[in-house]
């Protein structure tokens, strides 16, 4: 496929480098969450991380209606007023106030759903935060329509770290749940100083919503969309959580948390540099079928790697970071982490289709995930916790393969041209894969720590010879990319 025209390089060039400075800055955070977060899990119990579970369940399902899609429909949107602005914020200060009473006045309903009264005053507590987001939502969209990647990334890389060592604090203090709980509060309200500081933009709101169901039509379909996946996502709590207890759910919930921690941790930046960047292309289908080959295959090269080497490792890293406590997590860790790889190209692909003025596709991918996903939960639940596993073992590879088939029908690109993106990254993980498998075999008295240094040390250099014996030019090319 042949480069696009040359009047769409000064977008690629700001987004370039804005880009460059967000993922330095994430790859810092993360070393700092990472290094918190396992020093949390050893001091938190399985039973507070399945309350931390259940509270987070309902939370995140009224989270979905706390925007209603406005803040993609501000970065989206072609054309910006300030009329249009101050009708949004408006309109989130009078839903967020609602949120809020909903599930403030809502926790004692959580509490009996799950047969734990300790959720009634977190579900309280945890309720502020409603009330916080018409002050995030204004100024981060603002940052991500210009292109600001850079600023944004520092103000989320301070709020991050601020927020890790606030749970990291309280939990080596002996607060539990609390800490997680706090750790939330103060990521909601630092972020709001922060933006008010660095990128001043207050407004009036206007309680005049002409403005805002113009751009319904657009965020009303992104938040389905968004909480059809909520939704999809929470089954394994909300269906399993009551058959499982408190405990087992805890140890799911951590097994989860590390499997997608390469992808929690770096979506988020990725998803404000698709987003906004491909909305600049909506009307070149040429330049989005070029760029995203490109940067599908850039971020493959470093995420499926960093996924599959958490199953390859899990074995040493559960007992000898996390603690002999969490041995029942060893299983589900490997598993999980196994289905990453194809969640990662998914949710990719619904920001590339989203932004290019297509949710509707990205809806009917995550109708299809949730459809698949229901049924499998429910019965897996007859099977406990390996049961629950076995359902994302089973959905995740099927939704890849569906939401690139749709990109691919969009943008007219056979699905095979999609799939030989991924093919450098796959290749190149297995035998990775493969060098881990066999160090384990052949160091199996080694302590815990040296022998999980090693692994990682030689998973990350097997790949690196493996893609640069067999894939030269997509491992140049993306050097290429790294050092602009």
């Amino acid at each position: 496929m042949s480069p696009p025209p040359d009047d769409s390089a000064q977008v690629v060039a700001k987004v370039v480098r804005g880009a460059r400075w967000a993922a330095a800055f994430r790859l810092l955070a993360q070393l700092i969450n990472w290094s918190c977060t396992i020093v949390v899990v050893r001091y938190i119990s399985a039973t507070d991380y399945g309350l931390n579970a259940m509270l987070q369940t309902p939370l995140e399902m009224l989270f979905l209606l706390s925007t209603f899609g406005l803040d993609l429909a501000l970065v989206q949107a072609k054309k910006l007023d300030d009329r249009q602005l101050r009708c949004a914020f408006g309109y989130l200060l009078l839903l967020n106030g609602g949120l809020f009473l909903v599930y403030f006045f809502g926790a004692g309903v959580i509490a009996a759903y799950f047969n734990e009264p300790r959720l009634k005053p977190l579900a309280e507590v945890l309720a502020f935060i409603y009330l916080a987001v018409p002050f995030r939502v204004i100024p981060n969209a603002l940052l991500e329509r210009e292109l600001k990647f850079k600023l944004k990334a520092s103000v989320d890389l301070f709020v991050s770290v601020a927020t890790a060592l606030t749970t990291l604090t309280l939990a080596v203090m002996g607060a539990g749940v609390w800490a997680l709980v706090a750790g939330v509060l103060v990521s909601s309200v630092l972020a709001i100083v922060i933006l008010s500081i660095f990128n001043p933009w207050f407004i009036r709101p206007d309680f005049r919503f002409s403005e805002v169901r113009k751009m319904m039509a657009f965020g009303g379909t992104m938040t389905i969309a968004t909480a059809v996946a909520v939704v999809s996502n929470t089954l394994p709590v909300t269906i399993a959580g009551p058959v499982l207890g408190s405990e087992l759910l805890g140890i799911f919930a951590v097994a989860l948390e590390f499997a997608v921690l390469p992808l929690s941790k770096t979506m988020p930046i990725v998803n404000t540099i698709v987003f906004p960047a491909f909305s600049r292309f909506q009307d070149q289908p040429e330049s989005v079928a070029y760029y995203l080959l490109r940067s599908l295959g850039f971020a493959s090269l470093l995420l499926v790697p960093a996924l599959v080497g958490v199953s390859c490792v899990a074995h040493e890293f559960v007992p000898t970071v996390l603690g002999e406590k969490w041995l029942p997590a060893v299983a589900p860790l490997t598993l999980l982490a196994l289905a990453m790889p194809f969640r990662l190209v998914s949710l990719f692909l619904r920001q590339v289709m989203a932004g290019v003025g297509r949710p509707d596709l990205t809806l009917r991918s995550s109708i299809i995930n949730l459809l698949l996903f229901l049924p499998l939960v429910w019965i897996g639940t007859r099977y406990e916790l390996m049961g629950v596993v076995g359902a994302f073992l089973v959905v995740e590879p099927v939704i890849a393969i569906i939401t690139m088939a749709m990109c691919g029908k969009m943008l007219d690109l056979p699905l095979s041209r999609l799939a030989r993106a991924l093919v450098p990254a796959a290749v190149c993980s297995l035998v990775m894969a493969g060098a881990v498998a066999g160090l384990r075999v052949a160091l199996p008295e080694m302590p815990g720590l040296a022998k999980l240094l090693i692994e990682i040390g030689v998973g990350g250099a097997v790949y690196a010879a493996a893609l640069r014996l067999i894939f030269p030019s997509e491992m140049a090319s993306a050097l290429r990319m790294v050092r602009k």
